[in-house]
């Protein structure tokens, strides 16, 4: 392989015109926009999908237990207790979640009131934690802040009358996601239970786990172990349909991204059709020489190989340089209330560029193969006469 790989070499760096030499940089290049381009993309799109997974567990629970037909759970205690001594478990607490209306002078919002025991879970939370806090785009909308007095209505559990209370908002909390950040307010549990008029019920338990990965088998695990009228649910589960999208979106901006890569490194075969034109005379002397048509077809193999490991380098370098500048610096802002952070998130991984390396190299060789094909088929005395 030793002469094969110095052929080639030669044939890359020292021969040819001009215009051959444009031709090669040409292929070079689109192989390493095709590769810088996949190594920029796929990182922003980990980035979003990593800072999309990190704002949902924020709020969501990784576990959840609640009773079929949203039943309220008496008797909680004996449950929790019963889940605590389960593996892989790492907090558990109970939680009240029931509708209401808040009201501040001419502003009126529908809310989704959550009781919990222990508020230090609370996402990014500004003031204090005891008493009513709204989530930031719930108290836009209610034109109140921190110290302000808002009613809370409700229908009473056991009657059909309205049932209201004045509360002071002690804080205003940032979740991540619109849709917590629009309709949630925090409460006490007991002050909920109280309001409400549920006594000592609950509507379900929320579990933390210690790797949120196994949150399918531990569900499964409760559900086994508590049984009927009971059922627990996770957080990948909650927005199955959510990351069924961003899993077809990332398959979908790959293959065009594939797409690229491939067509720049058909430019390979096209430099590498013009160097077995231009080499014909050179062929036919190797042929004459000695040399088999395995060995005439590895040299050209090996130029296809060399040009695509050449321009997959500078590409590499292009899309990692380009990625740590852009998750390094913040330089592009982004309107928070449309993508959920204020700057383009970038998330690399080692193994992508591996993959993409490793595949961008692969697909110079089999577009190396055609060209390499027909010149070892070349016989020594056509190749000469027709010179």
């Amino acid at each position: 392989m030793k002469t094969e790989f110095f052929i080639a070499r030669r044939h890359i760096t020292r021969s040819g015109g001009a215009f051959r030499k444009i031709i090669s940089s040409i292929s070079i290049g689109g192989v390493a926009l095709g590769v810088g381009a996949m190594l920029i993309a796929i990182p922003i799109e980990n980035g979003f999908h990593k800072s999309l997974k990190d704002r949902i567990l924020t709020s969501t629970p990784h576990v959840v237990v609640m009773r079929f037909h949203h039943e309220l759970i008496p008797g909680y205690k004996a449950i929790i207790s019963k889940i605590k001594k389960m593996e892989g478990i790492k907090t558990v607490e109970p939680f009240i979640s029931e509708k209401g209306i808040l009201r501040n002078a001419d502003e009126q919002e529908g809310a989704m009131i959550r009781g919990v025991d222990k508020t230090e879970k609370i996402p990014n939370l500004t003031g204090e934690r005891d008493g009513l806090i709204l989530g930031s785009i719930l108290a836009a909308s209610l034109s109140t802040t921190i110290g302000d007095s808002v009613t809370l209505f409700s229908i009473a559990a056991n009657s059909s009358r309205i049932k209201t209370k004045r509360y002071v908002v002690s804080g205003i909390f940032e979740g991540g996601l619109y849709e917590y950040n629009s309709a949630l307010a925090y409460m006490p549990l007991e002050e909920t239970q109280k309001f409400f008029e549920i006594g000592d019920q609950i509507t379900g338990i929320e579990i933390e786990l210690h790797n949120i990965y196994k949150a399918p088998e531990i569900a499964k695990r409760i559900n086994t172990g508590i049984g009927f009228p009971y059922y627990a649910t996770h957080w990948i589960e909650m927005n199955t349909n959510l990351f069924a999208a961003l899993k077809i979106e990332k398959v979908t901006m790959f293959l065009v991204l594939l797409l690229i890569t491939i067509v720049a490194c058909f430019g390979i075969c096209v430099t590498l059709i013009m160097l077995i034109i231009q080499k014909t005379r050179e062929i036919g002397v190797l042929r004459a020489m000695g040399a088999s048509a395995g060995m005439i077809k590895r040299i050209f193999m090996l130029e296809g190989v060399l040009i695509g490991t050449t321009g997959t380098v500078i590409g590499v370098i292009m899309g990692f340089l380009v990625s740590y500048f852009l998750g390094k610096f913040k330089i592009i802002e982004l309107p928070p209330g449309v993508y959920g952070v204020d700057t383009l998130p970038v998330y690399m991984r080692l193994i992508d560029f591996i993959v993409v390396s490793f595949g961008a190299i692969f697909i110079s060789f089999i577009t190396s193969l055609y060209p390499a094909t027909k010149a070892a088929k070349l016989l020594p005395a056509d190749a000469i006469r027709y010179e």
